[in-house]
């Protein structure tokens, strides 16, 4: 059995220091109708923050037509934005994945041959 390494390294933590917070879009720009998740989607998202981009692993909690508020966490703490439709795709979640491998029931892609008639 391994043991805990007590003087392993650890990044330092800076409180002083403020973290970069993201850019979420305004009430105007997201547009009305809100429509809010019951249970969160799992999602990729495309977030900006001041001086960069980054892909997170995120959960869609509302959206509009135009725009998704996604939650994800940064530095060990919950975040959240609005941002464009366009910067979010769906993700399956590995749970998700190992039931339908279990049970074979892999997800069909839908065309004119394979459509229910």
């Amino acid at each position: 059995m391994g043991r805990r390494r007590e003087n392993r390294w650890q990044p330092p933590e800076h409180p002083e220091v403020e973290r970069p917070r993201a850019y979420s879009l305004s009430e105007d720009a997201r547009g009305p109708d809100v429509c809010h998740a019951v249970t969160p989607v799992p999602v990729w998202a495309w977030v900006q923050f001041p001086t960069f981009h980054v892909r997170v692993k995120a959960f869609a909690k509302s959206w509009t037509r135009d725009a998704v508020l996604v939650e994800w966490a940064q530095f060990g703490q919950q975040a959240d934005a609005w941002v464009w439709r366009s910067a979010v795709k769906h993700r399956a979640l590995r749970a998700d994945a190992e039931r339908r491998a279990v049970h074979g029931t892999m997800p069909v892609a839908r065309s004119p041959q394979n459509a229910p008639h």
